[in-house]
């Protein structure tokens, strides 16, 4: 038989038993069981992004199993567009918890995940936030992906301290896509002893240049040289914007910058030396980064950003927790925080972090002249080393330094210092403006494990519970060393007054840097006798406090003149109960941002004064400013009257009018508005600039919006025609004369056949 007949045949005998064999390997075979995930916001959200790349890529390395050996597959659940209210974040949770979902993750907006504390503290089932957001919920079953607002504030205030010390900052926040970190920023930086100013929330959309040139008027009437702004990338890139249009060229920092959508925003020239902290950023040359950010770009075409990094890292984690633990939400959990730290996109995680802060990996940056981001500083949480020593302190006792092996902390890597040049404020000497280098310069780097007081107040005690005595209190803002822990890692220890101490971990009163469980554990010490002293009554009578207000502000003249002095004359009154000691008025007038104060020595309560800003200003502009009553904060008004410190007052700078007037044309007639030249002609249909006059609407503007500048040839420069049904009552019309000046028509009505034009010519 030839060999290729005898190979067919062997196939055909073995065909019978291969084909019965197969339902019994296919029954051996379980289906995987689909394991439904929720994302709190729309398919194209940068946490919908991560998560099912994350799933994606670790199908392809195998499909994992539950606990029972069952193969299982994630499936992500999100929804049509991002929630824009805390309505719609309760009624995407409630579809997808009766979807039977196994964890969610989400929402991306900061201040949404703020709102929705309560709903997603009580969902039921592990909750992955990627957002940054220091307020955001906190419990056993919340894991943040990112590094904390606080957190990556204080990693900038470490990392920037030469820039920024002796310089006036001011924070603003865009609250509606803002996360919390401009508050984190100006908390820390006056822990720091840096000099803020307040600042500014705004809640309207800064993309429209009404509102960005308002807020940047407020802003830079601080005379700020340091400016940090939260929000959403196009938000925050409107703003900056406004504030290079009305000339400032102190630092700006925002975490906006480290996503493309921020700097793609803004001209090429405008790219450079805007500096920002993320928890990632896309530039990051580990293995684990460049991996993700090709990955990522090639199936999503975008450029990826900390939010995407961190629910890619955290869904990782969930794959291999529910390979551990199952799908119950107890056990999940469970199984999440018993995960050992290993390296993900951002750096090392540690699911095991108290306060479920997977990451606490923070990057500083500044912006390239491309607008890309290029490190300067990046932290880590110090990797855990074994003591080789557990101490053992009791009340009472002095403390020591615990003898064990230091943990690691990387060392910040700084590629150059960028040259950046101040506006000096009234009160500081700047000094020369530095020349870029490309030698590293040192920075601190925290050391060890940093608590820091997030609330107003925590108390400190003798030993951890609230059945220890108190003997003290940290304010809002103190940081101090750790130097143990409880066995639990639910208190720690420090040195307070030269006795051992204790402070609770509870994440809405504290914030840590670096790994707590890095920290020897500390015997606690034995709970003391109760016993019972009467407390003193005491009577507390509050002090009358002082309230500065502006009651009136008037111009001299009305319409300031560019070029010419001017006089705005503020009122203000003390409404308080308490006196007033010496305290400054001062604001800075547009355009130009001309800067003027006045003291005033002091005002009695119930006492009025007149406070005279004198200021000379280039340029025409309709503006709005911030006129500050207390400059330097030198009177304590309480909180509610330091609310009222900022009024904001409109007015117009102008060129003056050459002439002005009403006038009616008759079809067929043509007219001389100024300078003994016809300008304009009217056929019944149209109306036509004629002997090189030019025109150009000005649509969606008022009378009282128009000044000379605004009419420029960019504006003004056709010469065709306007047709009658194109200007309706109430129409502007901006107009260069057939002499070459600047003027405005308003349409005011018609007379019959007869067109009745208002017209202002400047001089």
């Amino acid at each position: 038989m030839p060999r290729h007949q005898l190979i067919v045949l062997l196939i055909a005998l073995l065909m019978p038993l291969s084909m019965a064999a197969l339902p019994s390997a296919l029954a051996q075979t379980p289906l995987p069981v689909v394991l439904n995930i929720g994302v709190l916001d729309s398919p194209d959200s940068p946490t919908a992004r991560g998560v099912w790349l994350a799933i994606q890529e670790a199908a392809a390395r195998g499909t994992p199993s539950l606990p029972d050996g069952r193969p299982f597959l994630l499936k992500p659940i999100t929804i049509s567009r991002p929630p824009s209210s805390l309505d719609e974040v309760r009624q995407s949770l409630d579809a997808m918890l009766s979807a039977s979902v196994v964890a969610i993750f989400g929402p991306d907006n900061g201040t949404l995940a703020e709102e929705s504390s309560a709903a997603l503290a009580t969902a039921g089932v592990p909750v992955f936030l990627s957002t940054a957001a220091q307020n955001a919920p906190t419990g056993d079953l919340i894991f943040r992906g990112q590094a904390l607002d606080q957190l990556q504030a204080q990693a900038l205030i470490s990392a920037l301290q030469e820039q920024l010390v002796g310089k006036t900052a001011i924070f603003v926040r865009h609250r509606p896509t803002g996360s919390g970190a401009a508050e984190a920023f100006a908390e820390v930086a006056r822990a720091n002893g840096l000099i803020v100013r307040g600042g500014l929330v705004v809640e309207k959309d800064l993309t429209d240049p009404a509102v960005a040139s308002n807020a940047a008027a407020r802003l830079l009437a601080e005379r700020p040289q340091v400016i940090f702004a939260d929000g959403a990338p196009l938000q925050i890139a409107s703003l900056y914007l406004a504030l290079r249009e009305r000339a400032y060229a102190g630092l700006f920092i925002t975490p906006s910058a480290a996503d493309r959508a921020f700097t793609e925003a803004l001209p090429i020239n405008l790219r450079d030396n805007i500096y920002g902290v993320t928890g990632w950023s896309y530039t990051a040359q580990t293995t684990e980064s460049l991996s993700f950010t090709r990955n990522y770009t090639t199936t999503f075409g975008a450029v990826p950003n900390a939010i995407s990094a961190a629910a890619y890292d955290s869904t990782f984690l969930l794959i291999e927790a529910i390979s551990r633990g199952g799908t119950a939400p107890a056990s999940l959990a469970a199984a999440l925080r018993s995960l050992p730290p290993r390296r993900g996109v951002q750096g090392r995680l540690d699911p095991s972090a108290i306060d479920g802060a997977i990451s606490s990996n923070v990057s500083i940056f500044v912006t390239s002249r491309f607008g890309v981001p290029s490190v300067l500083v990046a932290y880590a949480a110090p990797e855990p080393q074994p003591a080789t020593a557990t101490p053992t302190l009791r009340r009472g006792q002095r403390t020591a330094t615990p003898t064990r092996t230091p943990a690691q902390t990387l060392t910040p890597s700084i590629t150059f210092t960028p040259s950046i040049t101040f506006t000096p404020s009234l009160t500081f000497t700047p000094s020369a403006t530095r020349t870029p280098t490309n030698t590293p310069v040192p920075t601190n780097t925290p050391d060890g494990v940093i608590l820091t007081v997030i609330g107003q107040s925590v108390n400190v005690r003798t030993g951890p519970g609230r059945a220890y005595p108190v003997i003290g209190q940290l304010r809002r803002n103190a940081q101090i060393k750790l130097i143990g822990a409880s066995p639990d890692y639910t208190w720690f220890v420090f040195n307070f007054n030269q006795q051992v101490a204790w402070i609770t971990s509870q994440a809405n009163l504290v914030s840590l840097f670096g790994d707590p469980r890095s920290l020897p554990v500390i015997e606690p010490p034995p709970l003391p006798t109760a016993t019972f002293t009467p407390s003193p009554t005491l009577t507390f009578t509050p002090q009358p406090l002082p309230d500065l207000v502006m009651l009136n502000a008037v111009l001299s003249p009305p319409i300031p003149q560019p070029g010419q002095p001017f006089t705005l004359t503020v009122t203000v009154q003390n409404q308080g109960q308490g006196n007033a000691g010496e305290f400054a008025v001062a604001t800075s007038f547009l355009p130009g941002n001309v800067y003027s104060a006045a003291i005033v020595p002091g005002l009695p309560a119930g006492q009025i004064t007149n406070v005279n800003l004198t200021a000379t200003v280039s340029g025409t502009g309709v503006e709005t400013i911030a006129i500050v009553l207390d400059l330097n904060k030198q009177v304590d008004e309480g909180p509610s009257g330091e609310a009222n410190n900022e009024p904001l007052f409109a007015y117009r700078v102008d060129v003056p009018y050459a002439a002005q007037g009403t006038i009616q044309i008759a079809p067929s007639t043509s007219v001389d508005l100024f300078g003994g030249t016809q300008d304009i002609t009217y056929s019944g249909t149209d109306l036509v600039p004629i002997n090189g006059a030019t025109f150009g609407l000005l649509a969606g503007l008022q009378l009282s919006q128009i000044h000379h500048n605004l009419l420029t040839p960019a504006v003004i420069n056709s010469t065709a025609p306007i047709p009658q049904a194109a200007l309706p009552p109430n129409t502007l019309i901006g107009i260069y004369t057939a002499e070459g000046k600047r003027g405005v028509l308003r349409v005011a009505s018609y007379n019959g056949p007869n067109m009745v034009l208002e017209f202002y010519i400047y001089q």
